[in-house]
């Protein structure tokens, strides 16, 4: 007897009269999806198959079809499906980046093997760099895919009434750290305690979207589903790179141990290492990091400004009264604000940088209201001097730094995020990574 061949994906094609007879494993059986429709309530059955070439399409059951087939498919199986239809892919939130997709008829018979078949793979991900996702924030025409190394897990957090959900940070090869927020049930894939222990678990996530606010990040959907340490030569590779690869583990131990928020810990981890002379050229990132020391102190006398109460924008005189001009109020109650003026210099050369209130506080480890008040006092610039000096002089820091935003000014003073102390071991080992990678180009 002649073995049937049937058609791969790739050679089945959009028609609203042929139909096909296809067979292909039953990689994800969503929930049937109740809508409305022009007032009228309707539902849709949605599931991805994978042939034998490794290609995923997704099929769709309407009503009234949907009664004939509850209960007929299961994850995992090989099935066959006689008379399929094949149609133009759904505009939005598609599962796969495919242009046509099968709809399962009434007249559709569907045969499950009950013997598995290895040629057909047992998953199917169609991943994106986790550097690379930025380019698809808010994309309504498709969902993605996504695998990372678990670097730190959050809290569950309470959201409105009925909702919950925890913030994972993860990491991939192009050691790009992005937020993954696991809404609801999901929520449960991971626990918190995983911050204690040293492993450091792969998660896929597929059918996300991306979203940006303060930041491009990955959330669960309708459509998402979630794998923890699957086994598959895609997370193999992932793991195999983890363990060669030092830095990866100090980064994972770093974020596990920091006293960042979640999001400074992720922009920090982003930032590009740069050296002052290319700082004029860095442009469409939010952070940059130098190696640099303080080599000056600028404006002392004016470390101390007044700011309105309510804005915490510095106040005017006006008229011999304090004026915010933010809020418009004249006589405006003030609070005393930080600000130091500093010049950052390494071996390519030096930058003006000023930093801001609240990180100001808390590297000289007082609050304004006491440097105002030492200033009051005899001798109290020189005071101030000394406290200035004693946490920055001679003294090497990594200063994560805004960029320009337009032409660079060297005259301007550029505004710090961040001030990290230096790990020197950490910092050779990226000068390694980066020199070998020159020499590869």
């Amino acid at each position: 007897m002649t073995e049937y061949h049937y058609p791969t994906f790739e050679h089945l094609y959009p028609s609203g009269v042929q139909r096909y007879d296809v067979r292909a494993r039953l990689i994800r059986n969503y929930d049937i999806f109740n809508y409305n429709h022009k007032g009228t309530p309707k539902k849709t059955w949605k599931m991805l198959f994978v042939d034998v070439e490794g290609e995923g399409i997704p099929c769709n059951i309407f009503e009234p079809a949907i009664e004939k087939f509850i209960g007929r498919f299961q994850e995992g199986f090989i099935y066959i499906l006689l008379a399929v239809q094949v149609i133009f892919a759904e505009g939005k939130n598609k599962i796969v980046p495919n242009w046509k997709q099968m709809i399962i008829k009434e007249e559709t018979n569907v045969i499950r093997e009950e013997e598995d078949d290895i040629s057909i793979p047992s998953f199917h991900y169609d991943l994106v760099h986790l550097n690379r996702l930025s380019c698809h924030i808010d994309c309504t025409s498709r969902v993605y895919d996504a695998m990372g190394l678990v670097l730190y897990v959050s809290p569950i957090e309470n959201i409105g009434v009925n909702s919950f959900k925890r913030d994972v940070a993860i990491m991939d090869t192009t050691w790009t750290v992005i937020k993954l927020t696991l809404w609801n049930d999901f929520a449960h894939v991971l626990d918190e305690n995983l911050n204690h222990v040293d492993i450091c678990p792969i998660i896929v996530a597929c059918g996300l979207h991306v979203k940006n606010f303060h930041g491009t990040y990955i959330s669960t959907g309708y459509h998402t589903r979630i794998y923890v340490n699957p086994v598959n030569e895609k997370t193999t590779s992932l793991s195999t790179w983890y363990k060669s690869e030092k830095l990866a583990k100090i980064r994972k131990d770093w974020f596990r141990s920091s006293t960042f928020s979640l999001k400074s810990s992720i922009d920090i981890s982003n930032t590009p290492r740069i050296r002052l002379s290319q700082f004029p050229t860095v442009r469409n990132v939010q952070y940059c990091r130098v190696v640099a020391y303080a080599c000056r102190v600028d404006d002392v006398d004016n470390v101390i400004y007044e700011a309105c109460n309510r804005c915490l924008k510095k106040v005017v005189i006006f008229q011999g009264l304090q004026k915010c001009q933010s809020c418009n109020i004249n006589n405006t109650v003030t609070i005393p604000r930080l600000l130091l003026r500093l010049t950052i210099f390494d071996k390519s050369g030096n930058l003006k940088v000023t930093i801001l209130h609240d990180l100001a506080q808390h590297l000289l480890g007082c609050l304004a209201t006491e440097v105002k008040s030492v200033l009051q006092q005899p001798n109290g610039r020189n005071r101030v001097m000394e406290k200035v000096f004693a946490c920055f002089g001679n003294r090497v820091f990594s200063w994560v730094l805004h960029p320009p935003t337009g032409a660079f000014n060297p005259e301007h003073s550029y505004t710090v995020g961040y001030v990290l102390h230096i790990d020197w071991a950490e910092e050779c080992m990226w000068l390694n990574k980066y020199i070998a990678s020159k020499r590869r180009k």
